[in-house]
């Protein structure tokens, strides 16, 4: 399902093995890193932020930006798709509650300060224990899920 190699307790550095740069994306699209939650805040102007937790020495988190990287040309005018590597920033699996990586949502806006997220049956939820995805998740299931989060958006405007 996913790793569940989550330490936040750690303190020692790991290094982790260089992979493939996920920015080189074709046509310059890309996954965006996120290191400061205000990138997914400015993201949520444009649309739904599709947020990936995990890391990069995990296999299965790599599976999921693969995904992730397939849909992207689909919703790059309607949506942002970043990733936050909770190995680099510990501090965001705990602020999200990570305990299973890949941990993915779908964030459709922010109200009173709290992300408000979509689930997959198109109902929103401030809690995102209700609406997350754990382990690699199929790009039907996103897609299916990002295009109510879009719809949403497109209907309260």
């Amino acid at each position: 399902m996913g790793c569940t190699d989550i330490d936040s307790q750690s303190s020692e550095t790991e290094s982790v093995e260089a992979t493939t740069d996920i920015n080189n994306s074709v046509s310059e699209l890309e996954l965006v890193e996120v290191t400061n939650l205000s990138q997914i805040d400015d993201a949520l102007i444009k649309g739904p932020v599709v947020l990936k937790l995990g890391s990069k020495g995990c296999t299965p988190c790599k599976e999921q930006e693969d995904i992730l990287s397939e849909i992207l040309p689909m919703y790059q005018d309607s949506a942002s798709i970043m990733l936050i590597d909770i190995k680099e920033y510990p501090e965001f699996a705990t602020t999200f509650g990570v305990r299973v990586i890949p941990d993915t949502c779908i964030i459709t806006g922010l109200e009173d300060g709290k992300y408000i997220y979509m689930r997959p049956d198109g109902s929103k939820s401030s809690e995102r224990e209700n609406a997350r995805f754990l382990g690699v998740v199929d790009k039907e299931t996103l897609s299916m899920t990002l295009e109510k989060a879009i719809d949403s958006r497109n209907t309260k405007e």
